[in-house]
């Protein structure tokens, strides 16, 4: 009988397959899921019902992987005596069908045997993540898997934040793999849960547990589970080993400039898109209504995968309005969006208040902006600058992120985000969320925002409340 994951991961196999003739998934879980039952069950069948093909599996410590062959000669046990496979030597962990040319070979990520020799058409990766070099040794694999109708399951706790394996999850996409997701609660419903003895038993719940019943689904006697876990094992190592989703368990580690319960939180409460335009990268969420809108907005600098973005805010209860992200719009192109919905959320015939931060090509969208649209500069934020010599202010266009004005936007998130958790304001969206894990502290003490372009342009917004508006009739590009 098959577990949820399981059929779950078959499925996506059976997907795969049937529309790219090959399949590549990287399964990103919670503990105890039955991942590498099911694939060394998979693995064992292809190579019985397959002549010519061989299949391997990979752990992450000899341990494991003598663990993982036994799941193997157990299965072996149940075979009928007529079609038992033939097991290597002693002290291998090879099986074979005589006169199917075909083999099973379970060993340990590092070894010297990763695929050499063998024809592959089943590779199964065990805790991907904790492997020495993974992305090398994945690499070492691959060569010898057979073109057609192959399958890589790469299954994986999380390990550490911007580690290979999490960049690899990140960019799984890129690197032509399904990345999917399983939490705790559906990789085992039968043990991850508690009896209670009094319905009441658990008391109040927090924000975080009505969430997570709401939402997920959950029952209490899962939730007096994840009580007991999260004392034995503490907070941080309980949502690393126990995902809940597939941010916060790699923001287990420390470091984090947010606060990664709150952060956490947020994400479970995160909204959905009504709708969604230009493929998917522009997103609409709540209707329309009477409140003016604020857009911050982050030009791309070009470099290091970095996307320009915007958020759109009604400027009062600070509702989404709206989120857009692209790594390979030009900063005219960008410009161009800018006006379109700047103008589109119009409110009483005033544009949208932009907040644009002008540093590297964001100053280029501001000229395309002022000179080629015609955006009114009332409707543009300006950075006051003070003329000590005259006692006069004026304003320059644009934010400018500086070593000064970097704190202000730090300062700026931390109050979006306490407002959100204190539902005064809007939740912000999930791909700014999934920047916030990412705000961390360098080797040098300080925290870096490259590449948290989304998570920039909420901030961007919520500067952009206190600001003048309509106040400015002149602007210049400094």
């Amino acid at each position: 009988m098959l577990n949820d994951v399981q059929r779950a991961i078959g499925d996506v196999e059976r997907e795969e397959l049937t529309t790219k003739g090959q399949a590549r998934i990287m399964v990103l879980k919670a503990r105890q899921g039955g991942v590498s039952t099911d694939q060394q069950g998979r693995a064992l069948h292809q190579i019985w019902s397959e002549r010519g093909f061989d299949a391997l599996t990979l752990a992450h410590t000899k341990e494991d992987t003598e663990k993982l062959f036994g799941i193997t000669t157990r299965a072996i046990e149940h075979f009928p005596p007529a079609l038992l496979p033939r097991l290597g030597e002693k002290g291998t962990t090879e099986v074979s069908f005589p006169g199917r040319d075909a083999r099973l070979y379970t060993g340990t990520a590092g070894s010297k045997r990763t695929g050499r020799g063998l024809t592959i058409k089943r590779f199964h990766g065990s805790e991907f993540a904790f492997w020495g070099d993974p992305v090398a040794l994945l690499g070492s694999v691959t060569p010898a898997l057979v073109p057609q109708g192959s399958i890589v399951v790469l299954e994986t706790t999380a390990s550490g934040f911007d580690s290979p394996a999490h960049n690899f999850w990140r960019e799984a996409a890129a690197r032509g793999y399904r990345a999917v997701f399983y939490p705790w609660w559906l990789c085992d419903r039968a043990n991850y849960r508690l009896p209670l003895f009094a319905y009441d038993e658990l008391g109040a719940l927090t924000d975080e547990e009505q969430l997570l019943l709401t939402a997920h689904g959950l029952d209490l006697e899962q939730l007096k589970w994840r009580r007991a876990k999260i004392a034995e094992l503490t907070r941080t190592l309980f949502l690393q080993e126990y995902a809940e989703d597939p941010e916060s368990c790699w923001a287990a580690v420390g470091g984090m400039f947010f606060d990664a319960q709150q952060i956490k939180a947020l994400m479970l409460a995160a909204p959905e898109p009504r709708s969604v335009e230009l493929n998917g990268a522009l997103q609409l969420y709540d209707a329309p209504t009477n409140e003016r809108v604020i857009i911050g907005a982050d030009t791309a600098e070009g470099t290091g995968g970095d996307r320009s973005t915007f958020t759109a805010r009604t400027r009062t209860t600070w509702k989404l309005r709206a989120t857009f992200e692209d790594p390979n719009i030009t900063p005219r192109e960008f410009a161009a969006l800018l006006n379109t919905w700047g103008r589109r959320l119009a409110v009483g015939g005033t544009p949208a208040f932009l907040v644009v931060e002008k540093n590297a090509h964001g100053i280029t969208v501001l000229r395309h902006l002022v000179d080629d649209h015609q955006y009114p500069l009332a409707a543009i934020y300006h950075r006051v600058a003070h003329d000590q010599s005259q006692r006069e202010q004026s304003g320059r266009i644009g934010w400018a992120t500086t070593a000064e004005s970097k704190p202000l936007m730090l300062d700026a998130g931390r109050e979006l985000v306490t407002a959100a958790v204190e539902r005064v304001a809007g939740n912000p969206s999930k791909a700014a969320l999934r920047d916030a894990f990412a705000v961390r502290r360098g080797a040098d003490g300080r925290y870096d925002l490259n590449g948290r372009d989304m998570l920039v342009s909420e901030m961007l917004a919520w500067l952009g409340r206190s600001a003048p508006v309509g106040v400015w009739g002149t602007g210049t590009y400094r």
